[in-house]
């Protein structure tokens, strides 16, 4: 019988051609690792040699590589970098290569393209300037060579840093002094108004935020030709409004013009949905530092907060102030900024994304009668009305804070879905004046919705924040039941709500 050989894995033996040939003598008493003859040696040599100079010549064409040779543009010195970029305003220069973006990705960079994105230089909103206002502006934007950008260009260039990492709100916030300076230099001091020594010098105080004045006192003063002392001619009062805006007040004829400090003709999505991108970046490591977890930071509200006053959102009388530029803002995005305050119980957040809803949409409604030359005295005024879930999500997300149920229904009392079995039963258990009252509203809905619609101004329960006691039932009982016996709510369009001060960048 013929046995099949079985192979074991393992060290093989090695069979030479000539047996007879002498064998390797082991180095060592035990044997071992036989020593390499001299030719051996050589070849081993010679082996690693050129392996050497292969490894040698691919780190020296590496090594060319990297030192790639600069254009002509990334050779220039860095100052004129800086001009050509300020000059063009294309955020995209900085994207064409990683050496021109590390010349423009400095401070004094991000603060020009701030200063001159949202500051309002237009021919509708300037004044002829004098030589040393002039020399003043020119000395805060530098290193930019100053002209004038109109409406349209400031538009492009605020949709485009805005969309920038770099950009954050607090980088924004930091510049609302620098704004100031530019506005108070443009508008006071341009406008050739003369003051006393001592007011003239507490005015440069406040520029350098070393003093808190809000009031200040100047005149025009003109020369007449029997003598050259300058005589007053007209009184003017600046009024500061800390980080919002200045009101210039003319006597002799009573006018008033209100200059903001930030001119807003975008505001991105991301901000009004409360996204935490728009509060922090790499480049600004303070900013993270006041982020929440629903994105609305105490930064971003107060930047949504300055922006709402910046339009004039403070005035609730018929006809509205029309905004000055057109204003680029999603209402989707902005509703549903509001369901996300609502769900983080952020207070502060939702009362300023609702007056700045009702406000654009109410101005936005109005300067649409206006194109169709409708007589806006005659045209029916449209009701502001919320997505019934907002007010379910309230009463879900606050279920024992009803603050944020009772914000929503001062914006747009007659959204209130009457229908609603879990509103209802929320408040049969509230078991305090405000869950009657709004049992009350929701069975007198029909009626109050129907008036409602033919004069939202007077015949709503609320008109922009304002309770129309004198004509609604429902208004005075609010005032005398939930509010403890007020005699009167006025608009909140006018109202802040939180300290606008920048927050700390330490």
């Amino acid at each position: 019988m013929r046995l099949t050989p079985i192979y074991v894995r393992g060290r093989r033996k090695r069979h030479t051609d000539d047996e007879d040939a002498p064998k390797p003598i082991a180095s060592g008493p035990r044997g071992g690792r036989p020593l390499l003859s001299p030719q051996a040696k050589l070849t081993s040599s010679q082996i690693r040699s050129h392996k050497r100079a292969r490894l040698l010549t691919a780190n020296s064409t590496k090594s060319r590589k990297k030192k790639k040779k600069q254009s002509r543009l990334e050779s220039l010195p860095n100052e004129l970098i800086e001009h050509i970029f300020l000059y063009s305003l294309n955020v995209n220069f900085a994207r064409a290569s990683p050496v021109l973006a590390a010349a423009v990705s400095t401070e004094r960079i991000y603060r020009t393209l701030i200063l001159l994105a949202f500051w309002d230089d237009s021919a509708e909103a300037s004044v002829s300037c004098n030589r040393e206002s002039k020399d003043a502006i020119a000395k805060i934007l530098r290193p930019l060579h100053y002209t004038p950008l109109s409406p349209a260009q400031r538009k492009d260039l605020q949709t485009a840093i805005l969309h920038c990492r770099w950009c954050t709100v607090q980088r924004i916030l930091d510049q609302l002094p620098k704004l100031m300076k530019l506005v108070i230099r443009r508008q006071w001091f341009g406008a050739g108004i003369s003051m006393t020594d001592d007011h003239e010098g507490t005015l440069k105080r406040v520029l350098k935020q070393k003093d808190h004045a809000r009031v200040f006192e100047g005149f025009e003063a003109s020369t007449t030709s029997d003598t050259s002392t300058p005589t007053p001619t007209n009184n003017y009062t600046l009024t500061i409004k800390p980080l919002v805006s200045v009101t210039i007040t003319n006597h002799s004829n009573g006018q008033e013009t209100t200059h903001p400090f930030l001119s807003p003709l975008v505001i991105p999505d991301k901000y009004l949905r409360g996204s935490a991108a728009s509060n922090s970046a790499s480049s600004s490591p303070a900013s993270s530092s006041v982020a929440s977890e629903d994105g609305f930071s105490q930064a971003l509200i107060t930047y949504l907060e300055v922006n709402r006053l910046a339009l004039g959102c403070s005035i609730d009388t018929l006809p509205l102030t029309p905004l000055q530029h057109p204003l680029a803002l999603s209402r989707p995005a902005l509703q549903q900024g509001i369901h996300t305050a609502l769900i983080a119980n952020n207070l502060p957040a939702l009362l300023t994304l609702l007056k700045l809803d009702e406000y654009y949409f109410r101005v936005t409604e109005q300067q649409h009668i206006t194109a169709q030359d409708q007589d806006p005295d005659q045209s029916p005024v449209l009701p502001y009305t919320l997505p019934a879930k907002h007010f379910r999500t309230a009463m879900h997300f606050a279920p024992r804070s009803p603050e944020f149920f009772q914000a929503l229904v001062r914006a747009s009392a007659e959204s209130v879905p009457a229908d609603d079995a879990d509103i209802t039963y929320w408040a049969m258990h509230l078991q305090d004046p405000f869950g009657q009252w709004l049992l009350r509203l929701m069975e007198l809905m029909p009626e109050q919705t129907a008036a409602a619609k033919l004069n939202p101004v007077q015949n709503s329960v609320f008109w922009m924040g304002r309770a129309n006691a004198d004509r609604r039932e429902l208004a005075s009982l609010y005032l005398r039941d939930v509010l403890g016996g007020v005699e009167r709510l006025d608009s909140w369009m006018g109202e802040v709500h939180l300290q606008l001060s920048p927050p700390s960048s330490s």
